[in-house]
């Protein structure tokens, strides 16, 4: 082993990167902000430019869109193809017995729908989702840790100003998330 190897290896130790071992996961897929868009009649809704941009740099074509529940309300939630798929992978390494994972794969995996990106970059967000969020004219796109939210614009003011007006009453509210 010559002394530049050596020197890299100490470098990367010092800076705690591992070398020479890639991660068995894939990068996450990472949407950031939020943005109001129009539902037009037919369900379908322009994905945000941001929220494309991150999905064509790892060349995906669609989402797949499911119901959630976040503060109490209801939304849809929505993950790049890839980042759901390795989610299902984690689930296949559970026990198909546990009562946990059936009432997930109730609630949520049975309502999963994968939408393709039209070319227009518009999503078509499945009736039975639309109907279970509250989804009418006006959407706003949320990021989230694990993908994003589609909220009805309405709903989403409320939460948000929930939110800021527990932050205001308790400046520490995040102090516990300490990354």
């Amino acid at each position: 082993m010559d002394d530049s190897s050596l020197d890299e290896k100490s470098e990367a130790r010092e800076r705690s990167i591992p070398v020479g071992r890639p991660s068995k996961r894939p990068p996450h897929t990472s949407f950031r902000g939020n943005c109001v868009h129009a539902l037009d009649d037919k369900g379908r809704v322009s994905l945000p430019s941001e929220f494309r941009r991150v999905l064509g740099d790892k060349e995906q074509r669609g989402v797949v869109l499911t119901n959630y529940v976040s503060e109490g309300s209801r939304c849809v939630e929505g993950f790049a193809l890839d980042s759901w798929e390795d989610f299902e992978a984690r689930l296949r390494e559970k026990s198909r017995f546990s009562s946990k994972l059936q009432r997930l794969e109730n609630f949520y995996l049975s309502r999963a729908s994968e939408c393709g990106i039209d070319s227009n970059g518009r999503i078509l967000v499945p009736a039975y989702l639309r109907a279970y969020a509250g989804l009418d004219k006006e959407v706003v796109f949320t990021a989230s840790i694990h993908g994003f939210r589609v909220w009805d614009k309405r709903v989403w003011d409320t939460i948000f100003a929930a939110s800021e007006q527990a932050l205001l009453e308790n400046p520490d509210l995040f102090a516990d998330v300490d990354i």
